[in-house]
């Protein structure tokens, strides 16, 4: 007769042996109110449902578990009716132990709520590896109820015998054991029970599942190896995705490991908890920051094992609110705490049912709480200068504030100037913060406004130096800055000026639904930070002007129809295609259409060769591409519209590769008044009104 095997011998597959002689029924004496509590109420993601599975494995001396289940998968969804409809999943967890037969699952697994460690027959060791078991409530077999309503327990063990592993095979339903009356429950055999298998091994399978979701590969992984920190060789976990095997291979569960922050951890060898009463408890592992802020919820914190299960996770040793460095602690403290007498065989029971956490307010856990607040405040000590290191590098490299501070400075000493200022102010920014590039942009655009000034007074103090051996002040160096205040306001209000008169002046066409392009075009040529606020002075306009006779030269030769294009609001006879300014060291190639245009096809295909024109004239002339270092166009136009999936297709290719960005005037008006919403407050509160 064929035989199936997993792993172990108690699989679903068929048996090939005869039943043994009937045995007593399997009945279960459990109050339904802790069915409740200590299943449904506390286990409710399958990670932590399969974690039980796998310390009962573990137990039982298996030496290799199969997790198979769906991964990303919604386990079940809710009817109309709010009940959960069956979507036909299952979830398996087959290991090779040493199993049960009927009389070791009746007399042992069907009994709830027992010490197993203090229970004959049973004990705080395993059977034959004499591994410390990581069970002892007895309530682990209940887990499965917080996300499923049937759990079929098929087990292969006991003595061998001539014909194999005698096996026990029942049903746990969910509905059956939560009746109303408390009464012990009779439970189903399955078609497997009372026979033989080859091998012993147990097979729990779950199914009817509530609706409860398995996270994706990655993540289950993660979620199931931070709740085991096992040194065993003889010990093996693999997870086959039942649903998508091709996508997710099996994969074996590895040890969980968070990256730490050179120079900021703490061994805990030889660092033990002292008791009241001066009695040393030993613990091993490790403190300190990770590498970078938390990316997910399973990284967070120190992890506490005992036994090689995690019995409890903290950020702060419930330390109260206020210490120095908290801010810190809180978002990169991590570690791995090892205490074995957390659960020991013969003490307090100091774990927390759902082994999410442990006593604190018992004796031991105000003494590994004292233990570690001195610790964390220790780590917070350690971690100041490497972490400031590190953000300072990451903020440096987000912003590339040295590439944007020699675009903008060609001294080398304001170079060095707005770097060192980089420094000072990213240090103190956090990781979240530099993955905005909002932010970041904005940080780096008041440093480099600042750095010239910070340039200035480290060049007077080194002068000071220099002449009187003495550093000037601070203080001294102001009091200079305040004797030139006078002449650098007039130049800023001469500046503020102007740009308050061009935006008034573009208000007030784009509100009249200016229809002649040429007016617009002189607006913005006049005035070209309207294209990127942050522009201030036009600068190589020698190179612009020599960049457009040659590209039009260009066009020409290649038979494109000849743009006119405006430099620094210069042209002569007609209305221009194109105005070309600089900003920074970018090219801006920009085309206006009248307020309220559609940008048509027509539109398109004439913008679309210069586009073709002015990719293959920076390709054969490299000067210009060294000169202006990128180039792009703005488009101002109020709609767009394409009757060509062709042309269409081509545009959004151009948006894409950010050649083309396109605006509407109202778009276009507000970011120039956003930029520049100072400057406009304060000319209309000095402005009489009528």
């Amino acid at each position: 007769m064929e035989k199936e095997v997993a792993v172990g011998g108690a699989s679903m597959g068929p048996q090939d042996a005869a039943p043994s002689d009937p045995h007593p029924p399997y009945e279960m004496r459990i109050s339904r109110l802790t069915v409740d509590k200590l299943g449904v109420k506390l286990y409710d993601k399958a990670s932590a449902v399969v974690a039980e599975l796998v310390a009962n494995s573990y137990d039982a001396d298996a030496e290799n578990v199969q997790i198979r289940i769906p991964l990303g998968t919604l386990l079940a969804r809710k009817a109309p009716n709010g009940q959960p409809t069956d979507e036909g999943y299952v979830i398996e967890v087959i290991d090779d132990g040493h199993g049960m037969s009927p009389e070791e699952a009746i007399a042992h697994f069907l009994t709830v709520g027992r010490d197993r460690r203090r229970q004959v027959g049973q004990g705080s060791l395993s059977r034959t590896k004499r591994r410390p078991v990581m069970g002892r409530k007895g309530i682990g077999k209940l887990a499965p109820f917080g996300i499923c309503k049937r759990i079929e327990i098929l087990s292969s063990g006991g003595p061998r015998t001539a014909n194999g592993y005698l096996t026990a095979h029942f049903v746990l339903d969910f509905d059956e054991i939560m009746k109303d009356d408390d009464e012990p429950v009779r439970l189903d055999p399955g078609e497997r029970d009372g026979t033989y298998a080859e091998q012993s091994g147990t097979t729990v399978k779950l199914s009817q599942f509530l609706p409860k979701r398995v996270p994706d590969a990655t993540t289950f992984h993660r979620q199931l190896s931070r709740r085991f920190q096992l040194s065993q060789p003889d010990f093996a976990t693999i997870i086959v995705d039942s649903r998508d095997p091709a996508t997710n291979p099996p994969k074996k569960v590895e040890a969980f490991v968070v990256p730490a922050m050179p120079n900021t951890t703490i061994q805990l060898d030889g660092r033990p908890v002292t008791l009241e009463d001066g009695v040393e408890m030993p613990v091993t592992g490790w403190i300190g920051l990770a590498k970078e802020a938390y990316r997910d919820e399973e990284m967070a914190g120190i992890r506490i094992y005992a036994r090689g299960k995690i019995v409890a996770t903290t950020r702060d040793f419930e330390q109260p609110a206020g210490f120095t460095g908290e801010f810190t602690i809180r978002s990169y403290v991590v570690g791995e705490v090892h205490a074995e007498w957390l659960d020991m065989d013969d003490g307090e029971d100091l774990v927390r049912t759902d082994r999410q956490s442990i006593l604190w307010d018992s004796d031991f856990g105000m003494a590994l709480r004292d233990w570690g607040m001195g610790l964390i405040r220790e780590v917070g000590r350690l971690a100041k200068a490497p972490r400031r290191a590190r953000v300072e590098q990451l903020f440096l490299e987000a912003s590339r504030l040295e590439e944007m501070a020699r675009q903008r400075f060609s001294d080398q000493e304001m170079v060095d100037a707005a770097v060192d200022l980089a420094k000072q102010i990213g240090r103190f920014a956090s990781e979240d913060e530099l993955a905005d590039p909002t932010y970041v942009k904005g940080l780096a655009d008041v440093i480099l406004a600042v750095a010239p000034h910070k340039a200035l007074i480290d060049a007077l103090q080194s002068f000071s130096t220099t002449v009187t051996g003495v550093k000037a002040t601070i203080e001294q160096v102001a009091d200079l800055f305040g004797k030139t205040r006078i002449a650098e306001l007039a130049s800023y209000s001469q500046i503020a000026s102007e740009r308050v008169r061009a935006i008034r002046t573009l208000e007030r066409h784009t509100t009249d639904g200016e229809k002649d392009e040429g007016v617009l075009q002189k607006i913005i040529a006049s005035a070209p930070w309207l294209v990127q606020p942050s522009f201030t002075l036009i600068t190589q306009n020698q190179a612009l002007k020599t960049f457009s006779t040659q590209f039009a030269a260009h066009c020409k030769r290649t038979g494109i129809e000849v743009p006119i294009i405006a430099i620094d609001g210069q042209w002569k006879d007609k209305r221009p295609d194109f105005i070309f300014v600089t900003i920074g060291l970018a090219l801006h190639v920009v085309e206006i259409k009248a307020i309220g245009h559609v940008f048509d096809d027509k539109d398109f295909q004439r913008l679309h060769n210069y586009v073709v024109a002015l990719e293959a004239f920076f390709k054969s002339h490299k000067a210009f591409e060294r000169e202006f270092g990128d180039w792009r166009i703005d488009l101002i136009a109020d709609a767009v519209k394409f009757t060509s999936a062709t042309d269409e297709r081509a545009y959004i290719s151009l948006e894409k590769d950010k050649r083309l960005f396109r605006r509407s005037w109202v778009e276009f008006l507000l970011e120039a008044k956003k930029a520049h919403e100072q400057f406009l407050e304060v000319h209309d509160k000095a402005t009489p009104r009528p």
